[in-house]
């Protein structure tokens, strides 16, 4: 008789399910894999693709203030974009835009929303000058949100502690 509570007590032990301390870390796993990590990469990616592409044309900016581009060179600048850039930034927004339920706290950090409106901007002038040929400078209304890596590479540590901290 011991036997079949002990058996019963188990078996409703396991049929309760995880723990909140496990759905907790589950949560935290699936953050950093299909939202934080993949993010932080595509930004990383894109600021490498832009030194790069900088030190090819021997510039420090994209659009140097002293003179405009010759036509070769606002040339190279739109298949950057076009091939590399705004892609990149879409699947950016995408990501965000289709993993929101996984934000930490449930609202998008400042940099995020400058990152949609960045590239939400850029894509829209852009569709327009190729479309019905209305002139605009060649790069986003808004600037890249410079803060976004060391904010992902901060929030992505945090998580990791604070995973760390429920398996203890």
């Amino acid at each position: 008789m011991k036997r079949a509570v002990v058996l019963t007590l188990m078996l409703a032990g396991c049929a309760s399910g995880p723990s909140e301390k496990e759905k907790e870390a589950a949560r935290i796993d699936r953050q950093l894999a299909e939202l934080y990590r993949p993010l932080a990469l595509l930004v990383e990616e894109s600021r490498v693709s832009v030194q790069d592409f900088l030190k090819k044309e021997a510039r420090i900016q994209i659009m140097p203030t002293d003179r405009t581009l010759t036509d070769a060179e606002l040339q190279r600048w739109i298949e950057k974009a076009e091939k590399d850039l705004m892609p990149r930034n879409d699947k950016m927004c995408a990501l965000i835009r289709s993993k929101k339920d996984l934000v930490e706290g449930g609202t998008l950090p400042k940099s995020w929303q400058a990152l949609l409106e960045h590239q939400d901007g850029w894509r829209e002038d852009h569709d327009r000058w190729r479309k019905e040929g209305v002139a605009y400078p060649f790069h986003a209304r808004t600037s890249f949100p410079r803060l976004l890596e060391k904010e992902l590479k901060a929030s992505i540590a945090a998580l990791e502690e604070r995973k760390a901290a429920l398996a203890k």
